[in-house]
């Protein structure tokens, strides 16, 4: 998610302060987000899928990765 993120939002020349406020959340949990250090709630990836047009399959297999997943 942090890459995905950090790409999207460096494509539009926005600061972190900028995404966090079209996104409608604070600048410390974009942070979070962008560093990988949190995991996204259901309302954030509505609103990165809404603000920078990421699909919701991408979205979600970034959450979701290899190492998240648990085994069948």
């Amino acid at each position: 998610m942090r890459h995905l993120l950090r790409q999207a939002r460096l494509e539009r020349g926005w600061t972190q302060a900028e995404a966090a406020r079209r996104l409608n959340m604070s600048e410390r949990e974009y942070r979070h987000l962008e560093l990988g250090t949190r995991k996204p709630s259901l309302d954030n990836l509505r609103s990165i899928h809404r603000v920078f047009g990421i699909p919701y399959e991408q979205l979600v297999e970034e959450v979701f990765d290899d190492r998240t997943r648990c085994a069948p």
